[in-house]
């Protein structure tokens, strides 16, 4: 399979992988601050599609304490990589 990309595509893509590795090494260095509500994940990234991430296991969620309603947690960064791989399969299809 041959992928052409126009070199603004390119820049572009290069430019939100090295975002996405800021945002991989930030979650390395201070997890806690890489975590998003379940509300806030869907008002960002539309609730639709934030649980058919959940449905596909792209994402998954830490909770908030040990009991069975305790807040449900998500990576920002995991959202954000979920986001940009549905994004370049749409551009590559």
């Amino acid at each position: 399979m041959t992928i052409t990309l126009e070199l603004y595509e390119l820049k572009n893509l290069i430019m939100e992988m090295s975002e996405l590795g800021v945002l991989n090494y930030t979650k390395t260095i201070e997890p806690k601050s890489d975590l998003i509500s379940q509300q806030q994940a869907f008002e960002r990234f539309g609730r639709r599609k934030v649980q058919r991430w959940i449905d596909n296991s792209l994402i998954n969620h830490v909770r908030n304490g040990s009991e069975k309603n305790s807040k449900k947690n998500y990576s920002y960064t995991e959202l954000i990589a979920v986001a940009k791989s549905e994004k370049l399969i749409g551009k590559i299809k």
